[in-house]
């Protein structure tokens, strides 16, 4: 027979597993990750990104330096719907929100159509797990319709992104994609 000092220990361990096991975590519920509502489906809306124009004398990693993979192929590659950039990223992590931010030149590469280098910045908000994460991202493209605007005067356009790899030498950047945004 088990003595009462086994049974009160026993006790207490049952009661310390089942507070541990009531606790709800907390990953997937900060913005930028994406939840899951309580009947196991995914949000609807992808998280918003950040849109900053820059005169691209500032470093990327003020906006964040973290290590991402832009999805550039099939049903993940970037596409620009009424004025909304959607792009699926991957990144390690998991445990904490990661921030992503389209750093756009303040001035256009002049031909036909304008071109605009942009770069994407992930900040990942010192998350240390490993997970290998892919998510969607949305981004309002309005700062650089107005960058257009303001500068060609024009209430109607087309602009070539491109999408450069971090770190590029400023005389021969690497351009990791295009994509060409219109409005009226």
């Amino acid at each position: 027979m088990p003595s009462r000092r086994t049974i009160w220990l026993l006790a207490w361990l049952v009661i310390l597993m089942a507070a541990g096991c009531s606790q709800e975590s907390d990953v997937g519920e900060e913005p930028g990750l994406g939840s899951v509502t309580p009947g196991g489906s995914p949000d609807p809306l992808p998280p918003m990104g950040d849109v900053v124009i820059d005169d691209l004398d500032t470093p990327l990693d003020h906006w964040g330096g973290d290590n991402c993979r832009l999805h550039t192929a099939g049903d993940a590659a970037p596409v620009i719907e009424d004025g909304t950039l959607t792009l699926t990223v991957s990144y390690s992590g998991g445990c904490a929100r990661h921030d992503f931010t389209l750093v756009a030149d303040d001035e256009f590469r002049e031909s036909d159509p304008v071109e605009l280098d942009v770069f994407l910045a992930h900040e990942g908000n010192g998350d240390r797990c490993e997970a290998y994460e892919t998510r969607v991202y949305e981004f309002d493209l309005a700062p650089v319709r107005e960058l257009y605007l303001d500068t060609y005067g024009t209430n109607s356009g087309a602009i070539l992104l491109r999408f450069q790899g971090r770190d590029v030498p400023e005389d021969d950047p690497v351009v990791v994609y295009l994509l060409m945004y219109t409005f009226d």
